[in-house]
């Protein structure tokens, strides 16, 4: 056995879980693979990739020899796993440890992309009519509560009973499967990055730019050689083994690996470019264009266009489509900000006469994120987490208001703990953060003030345009005054 939460998934379960749904093509995320039997029966239904995550090290070996089967970024601990990383899958199919079934499922939620479908595994308890009736019906934002608000909002359950009871490793416990679908549809990559590709014309006609001509030179040649390099790895271990043919008695080749694991060349080039391109962002754009969404849209734009040439005349031109479409990021970052953050607590969301509440909420002038501060090395306090669908919501929310504001990001920075060079606080004690003041509790919620009313009705009117809504008259008129359409001693 080897860990206690080890329950490989029996096939005909797998079939239940997969027989409704077509995988030709698909690129599908197993985020507890085991020893592989969801993500052989993926394979064999046509999907074209599997993604994985699998902490023990001893499955992990079992699962790189999958062909087809790629270790995800962070394929050690699935709970690292950022929406980044995943933005081009297609389906999320799960078995996961039903000592953390509704942490995994949560996660999984957080990190699939718009139209993504989740089938899940879970202890039927967790799930049942009983259970979540009596959940709803309680207040706080727990994770039992919030997989409860999916299920009901989102998609369906169905006990599978005990299904486990003659499998490799059985069980007598009564097995659920919960199906969720992420709302909305994934813009293909051609619509996201349309006009991407530059024409023939030489690359020096186009001057200095928003990028330094040597350093794209640079950034280029670097990928092109560290492929070239790749290439070579690959040529040295054929040569080897045709040299050790019928006198050495073993399996013998050389192989690239990323932190341990076997990659392939398509593998590696599409990481490679990823990171490439995510460093040309953080170099030559300014940080508050670099949100949490335009990391997704690089990551899908990257998996989807596998014969993307990263080539000079490329490089510019995404960053002129990056840099033409700020203002519609900026409206993308407070709507999946905003929504975020009201999605489970009416706490967050501020109600008034005239607002549409089925269908949209203003933020609240003082809301609360769970899940972002956890306990500092030391023991003596708490740290904002810096990772995290949560923690994305607030940075990306910080820059959207920066925009609003002409605030730069870097004139923003990090949260402000005065005297202390590290990243520690008090618990219960209040600091600033660019645009709000919090504080951080070890339960790992972390409250938010909005530091300037008008601040606050400013980015509440952008959410109110971005929904199609109508702002309540006060908060209409300081979102003006903010704006400059009124003068400031006009009371609200």
């Amino acid at each position: 056995m080897f860990n206690p939460d080890f329950y490989p998934t029996p096939q005909e379960v797998a079939a239940t879980m997969l027989d409704c749904l077509d995988l030709r093509g698909a690129t599908v995320l197993e985020p507890s693979a085991g020893s592989g039997n969801l993500v052989h029966e993926c394979l064999s239904r046509g999907a074209a990739e599997v993604l994985w995550c699998e902490i023990e090290p001893k499955l992990q070996s079992i699962l790189t020899s999958i062909r087809n089967a790629t270790p995800a970024h962070s394929y050690a601990d699935f709970l690292q796993l950022h929406p980044a990383d995943v933005s081009h899958v297609d389906l999320i199919v799960m078995n996961p440890p039903f000592s953390a079934d509704e942490a995994h499922i949560l996660h999984a939620w957080e990190v699939a992309p718009p139209g993504c479908e989740i089938v899940a595994l879970c202890n039927w308890n967790s799930v049942c009519d009983e259970y979540v009736h009596r959940l709803t019906q309680c207040s706080g934002s727990g994770l039992k509560k919030q997989l409860a608000y999916l299920v009901n909002a989102y998609g369906s359950r169905e006990n599978l009973g005990e299904c486990f009871n003659s499998a490799e490793r059985p069980t007598r416990a009564s097995i659920g499967m919960v199906r969720l679908r992420k709302p909305g549809q994934r813009a293909s990559a051609a619509d996201e990055f349309e006009g991407f590709f530059l024409g023939p014309d030489d690359i020096e006609a186009q001057g200095e730019g928003l990028i330094p001509y040597r350093r794209s030179r640079d950034i280029v040649n670097r990928y092109v050689e560290a492929c070239r390099i790749y290439d070579e790895q690959v040529e040295a271990g054929v040569r080897l083994r045709s040299v050790l043919d019928g006198l050495f008695g073993g399996e013998f080749g050389l192989q690239v690996t990323v932190e341990g694991a076997p990659v392939t060349r398509n593998r590696f080039r599409k990481d490679l470019q990823k990171a490439a391109w995510q460093h040309v962002f953080a170099e030559f754009l300014p940080t508050q264009m670099a949100t949490s969404g335009l990391r997704k849209d690089i990551n899908a734009f990257v998996e989807q266009q596998s014969r993307i040439p990263f080539t000079e005349r490329n490089l510019y031109r995404m960053l002129q489509v990056v840099a033409g479409t700020q203002d519609q990021r900026v409206d993308r970052a407070v709507e999946e900000a905003i929504d975020g953050i009201t999605k489970y607590t009416k706490e967050n969301r501020w109600g008034v006469e005239g607002w549409v509440t089925n269908s949209g909420y203003m933020l609240n002038r003082r809301f609360i994120q769970a899940y972002m501060a956890e306990l500092a090395w030391s023991g003596d306090g708490v740290r904002i987490r810096g990772y995290g669908g949560q923690s994305d919501e607030i940075r990306d929310l910080i820059k959207a208001l920066c925009f609003l504001t002409g605030r730069s990001f870097e004139e923003v920075g990090e949260p402000f703990n005065p005297g202390v060079e590290c990243d520690t606080y008090r618990p219960g004690q209040w600091y600033t953060w660019g645009f709000f003041r919090f504080r951080a509790y070890k339960k790992g919620t972390v409250h938010f003030e909005f530091l300037d009313e008008e601040v606050w009705a400013s980015v509440n009117a952008r959410y109110a345009r971005i929904k199609g809504q109508v702002l309540p008259e006060a908060f209409r008129r300081k979102a003006s005054r903010r704006a400059g359409c009124e003068p400031a001693g006009v009371a609200a």
